[in-house]
């Protein structure tokens, strides 16, 4: 079709040279038939040139979660801030080398917002002839509350709030239910048991509720029973056979009796002796404090302390979740301990809980141990816990631990991470803290946002692989990158029924965290 465009223009072209000048109107004529002509060529060339396919349109798929998401989102966003707090804090009220003003500054600078006081109520190595070990014995003090004064300590605590009010401030105890020793004096197995099986006390506002602890009083402190029985026995034949060479027969007979009935009383007071930890426990609650099972997967292997005594504490995990049950207990501390690993003691005793065999969860809390700075290679801060608090008082902090409504962390090297929000909320916008329950059709989402406290090295740049664990097993690994803003919605993959849910971050560096757990009943009818 081109040519024979061109063709035409070529004789055009020759036939108006060839036009006399005269002629004007012929050659206009002709030039317009010309163009003419082309256009329908050129009409004609375009209708048979082939047309591109039109591009098919691109249809994006709704996603028919997203307005859910949304408002998942926007329900866990608009719960407070949770606090920055620490607890097993010793200071010099006790064991520790700080002062208060001492542990507030360290606390500021880590961006501490609550800090509980807990004090050993009574450290003391007591050996002697059970059951008056205190009058035929030795005990070796260290200092503690007994020894500084519990109703100073109340004291200075109250003062001290009152005059830091940017702060909040707990008391409580670290002690010691019960000891118990094995082997004879100056032989190599002379060893105390349970001296490092400790729990912590939280709530304390008034000396008697320290004092009121059986651990205060050494109450479940004892010497080694076949040496007291011993000893006894063979102090009450070497008297009697004395009297009896003193022909005081009315006398010998008298001290027998005596001593029979001083034997049958003690025994049937060890034989009927409350367990010492249950005891301590029980005590505790009636004081209106809250308890806490310490470091229960240590292992200190056998040690020599102070004047040579040897001391040997084995793991008590059994105890923790097999009873006498605490309030909580110590997820991270520092140590070595399985408990929390996924399926682990924890998922186990949740599951029982779920089916109604234990009467109330165990709470996860984190506690370093902390004597002073740099102590063991670690500093006040290490071990911080997010709680999500009603009210910025010590009790509002406490209310918020006997709920589970608290995330555990270990973050050492002066790195500070913490939550902006952590929940669970549904398709209707109903939301739950950590420890709290929520139950409907759903679908289930989970909410979490970190945030930068104060932070060394670049941290605010990290992304932490994390976990979500239901009912002992990993169902979701999201990321969770720590930065203002960033907010992470998981949908949660559930089965009609009840679940725990809860959300970690294993050892990664020098960062670890353990959230205490969702409680989620799906009923039939899920709109997942």
């Amino acid at each position: 079709m081109r040519v024979c465009k061109w063709l035409l223009m070529l004789v055009m072209a020759v036939t108006l040279s060839q036009t006399p000048l005269h002629a004007a109107e012929p050659r206009a004529k002709v030039l317009e038939r010309l163009n003419a002509v082309i256009q329908e060529l050129e009409a004609a060339d375009e209708a048979l040139r082939p047309k591109p396919k039109p591009k098919p349109k691109v249809v994006k798929k709704k996603n028919p979660d997203l307005s859910l998401m949304q408002k998942a989102k926007k329900a866990a966003l608009a719960l407070p801030r949770p606090m920055r707090v620490v607890i097993d804090i010793r200071s010099n009220h006790s064991d520790g080398k700080h002062s208060f003003a001492d542990l507030k500054a360290m606390a500021a600078a880590r961006g501490i917002e609550a800090v509980a006081f807990t004090e050993h109520d009574r450290t003391a190595v007591r050996f002697g002839i059970d059951p008056v070990a205190w009058l035929l014995g030795y005990t070796y003090e260290r200092p503690s509350l007994y020894t500084t004064g519990v109703e100073k300590f109340v004291r200075d605590l109250q003062q001290f709030r009152e005059q830091n009010r940017q702060m909040v401030f707990l008391g409580g105890t670290e002690s010691i239910p019960g000891y118990y020793w094995t082997g004879m004096p100056l032989q190599d197995n002379f060893v105390l048991h349970d001296s490092d099986k400790h729990m912590i006390t939280l709530g304390v506002e008034r000396a008697e509720q320290v004092k009121a602890l059986p651990s205060y009083h050494l109450k479940h402190m004892h010497s080694n029973f076949k040496l007291s029985v011993t000893f006894w026995c063979v102090a009450i034949f070497a008297l009697l056979l004395f009297l009896l060479i003193k022909r005081q027969r009315g006398v010998a007979l008298l001290v027998f009796a005596s001593f029979v009935a001083f034997m049958a009383t003690w025994l049937m007071q060890v034989r009927h002796e409350a367990n010492a930890d249950q005891d301590f426990i029980t005590t505790a609650r009636k004081q209106k404090l809250f308890v806490i099972w310490t470091h229960p997967g240590t292992n200190t292997g056998t040690r020599t302390e102070s004047l040579g005594v040897k001391v040997k504490t084995e793991p008590y995990s059994n105890e923790v979740f097999d009873g006498p049950y605490a309030d909580a207990f110590t997820a991270i501390y520092g140590d070595t301990d399985r408990n929390t690993s996924v399926g682990g003691r924890w998922d186990r005793y949740l599951a029982d809980y779920l089916r109604g065999e234990k009467k109330k969860p165990l709470w996860a809390v984190s506690a370093g141990d902390f004597h002073y700075q740099g102590g063991f290679d670690t500093y006040l801060g290490d071990y911080p816990m997010d709680v999500w608090v009603r009210e910025r008082s010590p009790a509002g902090v406490l209310m918020a631990l006997q709920g589970g409504h608290n995330a555990n962390w270990m973050q050492m090297n002066g790195t500070n991470i913490a939550f902006r929000t952590l929940a669970v909320a549904d398709a209707e916008g109903h939301v739950a803290l950590p420890g709290g329950s929520l139950r409907g059709a759903g679908p289930f989402f989970l909410v979490a946002a970190l945030r930068p406290v104060r932070v060394k090295g670049g941290a605010a740049h990290l992304t932490l692989a994390a976990q979500v664990v239901a009912d002992g097993m990993v169902i979701d690994t999201p990321t969770l990158p720590v930065a203002a803003g960033k907010v992470v919605v998981r949908k949660l993959e559930l089965e009609v029924g009840d679940h725990a849910v809860r959300l970690r971050v294993p050892t990664q560096g020098n960062i670890r965290m353990e959230a205490n757990p969702f409680f989620i009943r799906v009923v039939p009818g899920a709109k997942s």
